[in-house]
């Protein structure tokens, strides 16, 4: 009897993307064929496995002369490679499970050695299920058979409904901590949440494998979360205008109406910037920063101030970092030190500046905006290191600016335009 293959039209551009993509590989590899300095050959060259509804465990035997790595394009749940990476001549099984959909399905692996992509593929076709074919006595799935989980960047929890005959359990392949399952076992049908935490990487995937009174299931279930375009140099983590802030006034010797940060509103605490309670004898035990309308100023007589950022949530793993920003000394008369910092992970290149940058007069609003404008204003150093734990610290003079203590009572500055990037 003579059989004729459909292929949906959705289908279409799935094949067309793994075939692009296997061609572009391999023309790549032809292009770079005198740089090869290893080979992968499948025994008796292999170019296609084709495998029942039912699923199947087909094993290999190849000789690799270098370290070896193979790769299923696209990636996906129902195909499982043992082992997957390894150095050498050897065997790989592949098991494929079954197909509970009435579509072809379809994968092909694709082999490295020493980083270097390999002429030769290996195609994996699986029928579909005849309609009406029964499960058999015992069975383990999720409601409606998915063979997959998609996720976004921000995580979130999806609900699934365990179909079982009988115990089940399920296990995280390699136990990533970044998603959890409630519960991983019961009895029966079952509903469970897998709950996956935010991404701030790139993209992510886990194996969840299913087993049956204690026996694994040729089944599997991917889950593949979306991340975040992998930072380079220039990209910014931290971008801070203050222009939230409206108290007081932008003349810097005119006081009334500033704010101190104890007072602020909820708003204006929750964007999570945050100072040191300064604990010196007659300070009042209280954080010395106060508002102005779009910049902060820190300390006052005889007491200082300093000024935290939030955590620097969007650095990706361990960066180093370029930190820029803005100040101004309250007036001529004020000392001029400001010291910089971290709180957290990492290193700073420059510990002290002197803010030698002033309104002349600073009663003036005019010379007081000048001042934010002037090429001096701007000042920046790196921090070696940082992670998403990280926060930036600023502190004007010292928090003990008594006369005796500090070689001036009054160490005033002005901070504005905090700009955090990738080194």
């Amino acid at each position: 009897m003579r059989t004729i293959k459909y292929w949906k039209a959705e289908a279409m551009p799935r094949l067309i993307y793994i075939l692009f993509l296997v061609v572009a590989l391999v023309s790549t590899s032809c292009e770079k064929e005198d740089a090869k300095k290893g080979s992968f050959e499948l025994i008796d060259a292999p170019s296609k496995l084709e495998v029942k509804a039912q699923g199947g465990t087909s094993t290999y035997t190849f000789k690799a002369n270098g370290s070896w790595k193979i790769e299923s394009v696209p990636k996906d749940a129902w195909i499982k490679i043992s082992p997957r990476e390894g150095n050498g001549d050897g065997t790989f099984t592949v098991v494929v499970a079954k197909n509970y959909t009435s579509e072809i399905r379809s994968t092909t692996l694709i082999f490295s050695v020493d980083g270097q992509l390999q002429n030769n593929t290996l195609k994996i076709e699986q029928a579909g299920a005849i309609a009406g074919e029964q499960e058999g006595d015992s069975y383990l799935h999720f409601d409606g058979h998915p063979s997959n989980l998609e996720i976004v960047e921000g995580g979130g929890t999806t609900n699934y409904i365990v179909r079982s005959t009988g115990r089940w359990r399920l296990e995280l392949e390699d136990q990533p901590d970044w998603l959890s399952i409630e519960p991983m076992e019961g009895n029966g049908d079952t509903p469970i949440d897998i709950i996956v935490s935010k991404n701030t990487y790139i993209e992510r995937y886990a194996q969840l494998l299913f087993f049956l009174d204690d026996v694994q299931q040729p089944n599997a279930f991917a889950i593949h979360q979306k991340g975040q375009k992998l930072q380079v140099s220039g990209d910014v983590v931290l971008k801070e205008d203050f222009n939230w802030l409206n108290y007081g006034s932008e003349i810097f010797n005119v006081t009334d109406g500033e704010t101190r940060i104890g007072s602020w509103n909820a708003t204006d605490i929750a964007k999570g910037w945050t100072s040191t309670i300064n604990t010196t004898e007659g300070g009042g035990s209280y954080a010395s920063i106060y508002a102005r309308p779009g910049f902060v100023k820190l300390g006052r007589t005889s007491y200082g101030g300093d000024l935290i950022s939030p955590k620097l949530e969007n650095v990706q793993r361990t960066k180093d970092l370029v930190v820029t920003f803005k100040a101004v000394r309250y007036a001529t008369g004020d000392h001029y030190l400001l010291t910089v910092g971290v709180k957290g992970p990492g290193t700073v290149s420059v510990k002290q500046f002197d803010v030698m940058n002033v309104a002349n007069p600073n009663s003036n609003l005019e010379a007081c905006r000048a001042a934010w404008k002037a090429p001096e204003a701007t000042y920046s150093f790196v921090v070696t290191g940082a992670t998403s734990e990280t926060q930036v610290w600023f502190l004007g003079g010292a928090f003990d600016q008594r006369a005796g203590n500090w070689p001036k009572t009054t160490n005033r500055i002005f901070i504005d335009d905090v700009v955090v990037t990738v080194k």
